[in-house]
Order: structure tokens, then C-alpha cells, then sequence
């Protein structure tokens, strides 16, 4: 049972505040554009945050230059309206509006209209702003609540509420269901749609019961601990699939790839990342790096990994991201200092939300792959768990 506690701490992480930006060069000659804003403070803080992490532009604020585009943006806080509009050469091109029916919604209103702007370039796509976001958040003992929000968490809605409700994730790409577990007399997986609050009871048992991962064809990965150990399940069409069958501790499968599930286990005593040929039946490891590894996440070819590099007895260790492609067999380091961990990547692959752990604090980090840039930002409370 202690072994068993210890490898749910893979799944659970803690928030706080601080943001730290660290820019590289990425786009050559970054198209010039002028914003010119007008509505509430708030609204103008995650138009900032939006083109700073996008890092696709050179953008002034509320000047007269030689800009490629002017962007007037005004929002009516009156009726939550947000109105883009496109002028080159003094001329209005083009007028987009962006409506809810809340003041509450603005951060995504913002978001989709940064995405537009940036499409209308050409640049690479930049999902991840317009992507939703679920958490779990721990709210009292023995009391979690799942939340949606945005990716810089300013917005939160409350889903799902009353007892224990972790580990939600996204069960479809169009981001309308997610599975999650409600602790109960017995562990229950659920299914529930955020926009009509439809539940459905997918399974109950014994022990654990996580959903790790979904694949496009609706195959689901789940931790399942119905006599002990956990292992590794497949829930394809309503047919359980044992995937992992060591006496040990399996944990965290993840689809990589073409007929490969990559997984986290303690069979060389600590926990390490595998990866199972689902053909072959072969298991084999896949870093090297670090003492142990305490969290993983895949995108098709590409697998990012938390790993621990010190053995400290009385002060905190170093865990840093990795990012491994199969195709090229290549490693690169994607973090170099602090504990970086609990990696999850974006829809599209370009962008990776992780933990950053700091003293008595925590904050999120995210790591956008091809700019090479990191930013962080906070959350007050107890963060379980994530998924975007």
C-alpha cells in the first residue's frame, strides 16, 4: 500500500504565482503590428500575455509607425463584445466580433481573436490559445472539484462538485465530454459533457481507476487496481485488454506512436519510463537519464519525460524535462535547473504544461517548443491534477 501512495504522487501536483518569461529568438523578420486597445485593464493584460507567449510578432501598443497592420480592439464590458479591427494603409479590411454571455468568458474571447490575427498571417498555428483546459482543484479534505478553464487559468468555471472528483481528462477531440473518477465507496469512472452536465457511469472496482490517455479512435488507457497492483488496461469498444502484467507497480500509459504504449513502472526497483511493443510483447526502457523519472506524457513520435538528476537526503532534488523522438532517436533538454515535473503536451504537440516546484511553493510552466520559450503563472490553491 505505501508503494502504491507513492506512485499516485506521479499524478498530483501543486500551483502558485510568479511569471517568469524567457524569450529566444525564433521567427525571423517578425511581422510589425500596432495594437490599439481600448475596454478594461483585465481584458488588456491577457492581450499581452497572448502575443508575449505567442511570440510570432513585433508588437507596439497605441503607436504611429511603419507597422505591416493596425489592430484597433475595443470591448464593450456592456455587452461583452470584443471588435477586431484589420487596418492596412489606413483602410478597414476586415471587422471581427467575438461574443459571450458573460464578462466571466473575456480570456477566451481574447484568445480566439490573437488566434485569428495570427492565422491571418500565416504563421504557425498556435492551438494552444484557444484550447480548454480541466482541472482538478482540492477544496477541503477529501473534497476536489473539477473545474474548466483557459490556458492561463484567469478563467474558471466550476463543472463538477461534492466528495472526491480527480483526475479528469478530455474524452473527445472536440473537447465536449471528459472522463474523470469520483472516490466513492468504490472508484468510479465517469463520463460527463460540460456543456448539457450529462453523467454516465462508465465502471466501478477496486483500488485505483485513472484514465491516462485517449487516442483519436476513442481506445482509452487506464491504471486499474482491482487485486493489488495497478497495470496497464486497453477499454476498446466495451472489451477490457490487460496491457501490463508485472507484480509490481505499472502506472500512466500513454499511446506512442504505431502499436507501442509507453507506461511508468518500478520493475528496476525506482520508477522508470517503458514502452511495450504491443506486436512483439517486448518491454523495454526508454531514458537513461536521471535517477528516476516521475512523470511522462507522449504526441505521437515524440515523448517528454520529468526526470530526477540529484540524490539529496535533506534538500530538494532536481527534476528536468526531457524531450525524446523515436524517429530520429534524438534527446534533447528541455529544462536545466529546479523540479520541473507532471509534463502534459498541448493538442498539437507545440507547446508542454508542466509543475515547476519552488521552496514552499508551485507554479505551471509552459514550455513552447519551437520558440524555445517558457512562461509560468500561478494557482492559489491545491492543483490534483490537469489536462489540455
Amino acid at each position: 500500500m505505501k508503494k502504491l501512495l507513492i506512485f499516485l504522487m506521479i499524478f498530483i501536483g501543486t500551483f502558485s504565482f510568479s511569471k517568469e518569461i524567457v524569450i529566444t529568438k525564433y521567427i525571423e523578420n517578425k511581422p510589425i503590428i500596432n495594437i490599439n486597445f481600448k475596454g478594461p485593464k483585465d481584458v488588456e493584460k491577457i492581450l499581452k500575455m497572448d502575443f508575449t507567449v505567442l511570440d510570432h510578432f513585433k508588437v507596439d501598443y497605441n503607436e504611429t509607425n511603419k507597422s505591416v497592420m493596425d489592430f484597433n480592439i475595443t470591448y464593450n464590458k456592456n455587452n461583452h463584445v470584443l471588435s477586431v479591427k484589420y487596418i492596412k494603409s489606413g483602410n478597414v479590411n476586415l471587422i471581427k466580433k467575438y461574443k459571450s454571455s458573460t464578462y466571466s468568458f473575456f480570456p477566451f474571447l481574447v484568445h480566439h481573436a490573437v488566434y485569428d490575427i495570427n492565422k491571418y498571417f500565416n504563421m504557425p498555428d498556435a492551438k494552444f490559445l484557444i484550447r480548454k483546459v480541466v482541472y482538478s482543484l482540492l477544496v477541503a479534505p477529501k473534497e476536489a472539484n473539477i473545474y474548466l478553464a483557459d490556458y492561463t487559468l484567469s478563467y474558471k468555471k466550476l463543472l463538477i462538485s461534492g466528495g472526491l472528483n480527480i483526475f479528469p481528462k478530455w474524452a473527445d477531440s472536440k473537447q465536449t465530454t471528459i472522463f474523470f473518477t469520483k472516490m466513492d465507496r468504490l472508484p468510479t469512472l465517469y463520463m460527463y459533457n460540460i456543456y448539457t452536465g450529462k453523467m454516465k457511469k462508465i465502471m466501478s472496482t477496486q483500488g485505483m481507476l485513472v484514465v491516462s490517455d485517449v487516442n483519436k479512435n476513442g481506445d482509452i488507457l487506464l491504471t486499474l487496481a482491482p487485486h493489488g497492483n495497478p497495470d496497464v488496461y486497453l477499454l476498446r469498444k466495451k472489451q477490457l485488454i490487460k496491457i501490463t502484467n508485472y507484480p509490481g507497480i505499472d502506472v500512466n500509459g500513454k499511446f506512442w506512436g504505431k502499436n507501442k504504449i509507453a507506461f511508468i513502472s518500478d520493475r528496476y526497483g525506482t520508477p522508470y519510463v517503458f514502452v511495450k511493443n504491443l506486436k512483439t510483447g517486448m518491454v523495454t526502457r526508454v531514458l537513461y537519464q536521471g535517477k528516476n523519472q516521475v512523470g511522462m506524457d507522449t504526441y505521437k513520435n515524440k515523448m517528454v519525460i520529468s526526470s530526477r538528476e540529484t540524490s539529496n537526503a535533506f534538500a530538494p532534488n532536481t527534476f528536468n524535462l526531457f524531450l525524446v523522438n523515436q524517429q530520429d532517436d534524438s534527446l534533447k533538454r528541455l529544462t536545466f535547473k529546479g523540479q520541473n515535473m507532471f509534463p502534459n503536451f498541448s493538442v498539437d504537440g507545440s507547446s508542454i504544461m508542466f509543475i515547476k516546484r519552488e521552496n514552499f511553493f508551485s507554479k505551471i510552466g509552459i514550455i513552447r517548443l519551437n520558440e524555445n520559450k517558457i512562461f509560468y503563472y500561478k494557482l492559489p490553491k491545491i492543483l490534483q491534477s490537469f489536462d489540455w
